[in-house]
């Protein structure tokens, strides 16, 4: 933390580019920062010796012995990390911020018009020695559009899937609502899928779909409720990855290693375990683990005693923003019935001269030092997007303290500055309303620099820090005109997933995207240049549509200049393997996404390898 040691230049680290000792793309590091594994470390071995590797389970609601092993339950944690991550693999991988993919179980897929022909490579087995093949993925559509059809007889079982096809064992045909982008359809239906066996359970998963697919309209709701409550019990899961089940507890779950599958000779270690621990950075640095898969960075005293360390899942990272109010609460699906606050941050100025009135670096001081400062300008993006080239964000305003131009913008806004405060046209002061969880130290501390910033300059900002049931009722109604929340920067295409980050955001900056059209300079990278009018949602669209980065740049362009969160510190969410008993070497985009630790022994790129 460079400003904060004193040192000259300010930070280097941004979000997306932590660890790394070399330009290898192996992404080591360690809690001194040297990436050594360590004196007295031995070499990788060059064959699989009796050994187990031991990862913090990264959910502590994850039930080990009595979990639901049935995707369909709304209730279940099953999901592609954890226990299910390790016994199955995905059809492909979609590494979220460089926006690549690699195939797994698929490899190939190729789109023709409106539809999509995935083929599956034909060595992949389950665990009991059945060919994988695609017709255990149409009893999981079978299932799925089943209960969509049950449930929401109005909906679309799947945004971008009408209909499918078994072309052979191997191959299997989608036809699309439109025209979508091969990308889209990848990221947001396709990739890390974890696909269930047909036969697996007593009654199986077929039995289950004929029922489904049978059922009368008298009891149809019953059967998808009997069905969602169901779970193969433990000892009939079969899985498709590079381990199989051996023992589970109540605390561990023990795997070996599968010989059938593909990647089974480049594992050089029999049992991978992940175990439960209630605070996973106390077992790495007691180094009762071997691997935890996020909760890094720690503070930095707790950093120091880490042992020697590999990062993985590098990039997955939260933006802290200050999340304006927008003050629109007449859009559907509005949360405010009695709005009580009409806040000044509806007008575009304020909001622009807030920005360039605060002092990043005074916030970012303020808060716990494991946060590190975000030195992009607002974009929703972070460092590796913009390393990879999808947007040049040359011309993007950064909004840096420019105290004379948040005094023109709020001039401009119909405010006078008297004796150091500003007034409205009413002569009313200009309030700010700022609200914090008083129980997340990161809220209340920016907020705080935030709230003396603010007045110094003129404003009459108060900081209300509640609880947390009445923080996220207050954030709700609108009770607020500046909130410091935080929203993922690891991913392109998954942030502009309507129905998952729009409709909530909506809720917070009470904005209505869907039906507003903004007024952003035409020329992307120009601030000065004549206005156009953009609709975020139809960007959305033409972008799962077409793929074309272009609207990607019209959308984080609508968001500099638009400005709903001006975002101030990064806050990094990322593991570690041990480094001074196991060796790790993978291409950057697999150490840097989340689920690095089971990636790393699902395909050929990737190295978890026991020393010597």
């Amino acid at each position: 933390m460079a400003l904060k040691s004193g040192l000259v230049g300010g930070a280097a680290a941004l979000a997306g580019c932590i660890g790394g000792d070399s330009d290898d793309g192996n992404g080591n590091g360690n809690g001194n920062g040297n990436g050594d594994p360590g004196a007295g470390a031995g070499d990788p071995v060059d064959e699989r010796v009796d050994e187990r590797f031991t990862m913090s389970l990264h959910r502590g609601t994850y039930n080990m012995s009595n979990a639901s092993w049935n995707p369909y339950d709304p209730n279940s944690a099953m999901a592609n990390f954890d226990p299910p991550g390790l016994i199955y693999d995905p059809v492909l991988i979609h590494y979220q911020s460089h926006d690549t993919f690699q195939g797994v179980i698929a490899d190939d897929w190729e789109k023709d018009g409106e539809s999509v022909l995935v083929e599956f490579n034909d060595n992949w087995e389950w665990h009991d020695g059945d060919s994988v093949t695609v017709n255990d993925w149409a009893t999981d559509l079978d299932i799925r559009f089943a209960i969509s059809d049950i449930t929401s007889p109005d909906s679309p079982a799947s945004s971008y899937i009408s209909d499918y096809e078994v072309v052979d064992d191997y191959a299997i045909r989608f036809d699309l609502h439109d025209d979508y982008s091969l990308e889209s359809l990848l990221v947001n239906e396709l990739a890390a899928h974890i696909m269930i066996k047909e036969d697996v359970g007593s009654p199986s998963f077929g039995d289950w779909r004929d029922d489904l697919q049978d059922a009368v309209s008298d009891e149809d709701t019953q059967v998808v409720s009997e069905f969602q409550e169901w779970s193969p019990d433990i000892d009939e899961v079969v899985g498709n990855g590079p381990f199989e089940l051996k023992e589970v507890t109540d605390t561990t779950f023990v795997t070996e290693v599968y010989d059938g599958h593909p990647n089974a000779d480049n594992i050089y270690f029999t049992e991978y375990a992940i175990e439960h621990h209630e605070d996973q950075v106390l077992a790495l640095m007691e180094e009762n683990v071997d691997g935890i898969s996020l909760n890094l960075p720690e503070s930095p005293d707790v950093m120091e005693q880490l042992p020697d360390h590999y990062e993985i899942n590098r990039d997955y990272d939260h933006l802290w923003s200050i999340l304006f109010n927008f003050g629109n609460y007449d859009f559907p699906n509005s949360p405010v019935e009695n709005p009580s606050n009409q806040p000044i941050t509806a007008d575009e100025r304020v909001r622009k001269a807030i920005a360039y009135a605060l002092d990043r670096e005074q916030i970012w001081a303020s808060v716990p030092e494991e946060y590190e400062l975000y030195e992009l300008p607002p974009t929703f993006l972070n460092q590796t997007a913009v390393d990879e080239g999808l947007v040049d964000i040359e011309g993007y305003d950064n909004y840096d303290t420019d105290q004379d131009r948040a005094v023109e913008l709020m001039e401009e806004a119909g405010y006078q500055r008297d004796d150091g405060q500003w007034y409205d046209e009413d002569d009313e002061s200009a309030e700010l309303a700022l609200l914090a969880q008083s129980g997340t130290s990161v809220q209340v501390d920016a907020l705080d620099s935030v709230q003396h910033q603010l007045n110094d300059f003129g404003f009459d900002a108060s900081l209300n820090a509640v609880d947390e049931a009445s923080y996220g009722e207050g954030r709700l109604n609108g009770d607020h005109d500046i909130l410091f929340d935080n929203h993922p920067v690891f991913s392109i295409m998954g942030l502009t997933f309507v129905d998952f980050v729009w409709d909530w955001f909506s809720q917070l900056n009470h904005a209505d995207y869907e039906n507003t059209d903004w007024e952003v300079p035409a020329e992307i990278g120009n601030p000065d240049s004549d206005t156009t009018e953009v609709n975020v949602m139809d960007q959305i669209d033409q972008l799962h549509l077409t793929g074309d980065n272009e609207h990607l740049r019209q959308l984080t362009w609508w968001y500099n200049q638009a400005l709903p969160m001006y975002g101030c510190v990064i806050a990094g969410d990322y593991g570690a393997i041990r480094s001074e008993d196991w060796h790790v070497d993978a291409p950057d985009e697999m150490l840097d996404n989340r689920v690095g630790e089971f990636n790393l022994v699902k395909v050929p790129d990737g190295e978890l390898i026991p020393r010597q």
